[in-house]
């Protein structure tokens, strides 16, 4: 069962997925909208596609479920940050998720969160980004792979319901 509650993560913890991390939480929503202003670098931009496999995996395979990414343009790599969106959509439309985006042009925006259509709003102090780095070049290195095998970053999560 679902329920409210705040969790916190040590430096270098393992074992934290996006699958349960986020995955119970997404299950069953028609729209999610995830506000994260650091979404412009290739890691970040891997880190959202990751959260959209989770949700990939959570849907009953007829349903649709439209993700909206609210963020910042990258002032020097918006072209690349921009293919990195399109890709993500052309990816994610075949099974189901239909990706959008905009870009929040106040320059004030600092908040991460995700809110779905269902009943939640997960804070996430750190946005995606809660990982340490690893080796995401390489094929063969398990932590590329699996999440539940990277180090994390410290981070806080906060699950409530509007």
């Amino acid at each position: 069962e679902l329920k409210e509650q705040h969790l916190t993560f040590e430096e270098n913890q393992r074992g934290v997925c996006f699958d349960t991390l986020l995955g119970p939480y997404l299950k069953g929503a028609g729209k999610i909208t995830i506000t994260d202003p650091y979404i412009r670098l290739f890691f970040q931009a891997r880190n959202l596609m990751e959260l959209l496999e989770t949700i990939g995996k959570q849907k009953a395979e007829e349903d649709e479920v439209t993700v909206h990414l609210i963020t910042v343009r990258d002032e020097f790599k918006a072209p690349q940050q921009i293919d990195f969106f399109e890709k993500m959509r052309e990816s994610c439309g075949p099974i189901g998720i239909h990706f959008t985006w905009d870009f929040d042009e106040t320059h004030s925006m600092h908040a991460r969160h995700i809110v779905t259509d269902h009943g939640w709003k997960i804070l996430l102090d750190r946005g995606l980004d809660i990982f340490q780095h690893y080796e995401m070049n390489d094929t063969f290195v398990i932590s590329n792979r699996l999440q539940r095998y990277r180090n994390c970053k410290a981070f806080e999560i906060t699950y409530m319901r509007i």
